[in-house]
């Protein structure tokens, strides 16, 4: 199964890493497409909507969010 690239305005939840224990819970929105720093570089990342600095899409979960009808 092949996971798409985050895009701008995804939603996403942080997992397994340092961050994600004191933002749990929290829903972050992606402020770019997903992207590499360096074209060696064997990992990509995404600025989120109120975070310094960019972070690396393998912590990062999509979520889909429905309006209550």
């Amino acid at each position: 199964m092949s996971v798409k690239p985050l895009k701008k305005g995804d939603k996403v939840v942080m997992h397994t890493c340092i961050e994600a224990e004191s933002h749990d819970g929290t829903i972050w929105t992606c402020s770019t497409n997903e992207f590499k720093h360096h074209p060696n570089h064997d990992y990509t990342v995404v600025m989120l909507e109120d975070y310094s600095g960019s972070f690396c899409t393998e912590f990062l979960q999509k979520v889909n969010l429905r309006s209550e009808s």
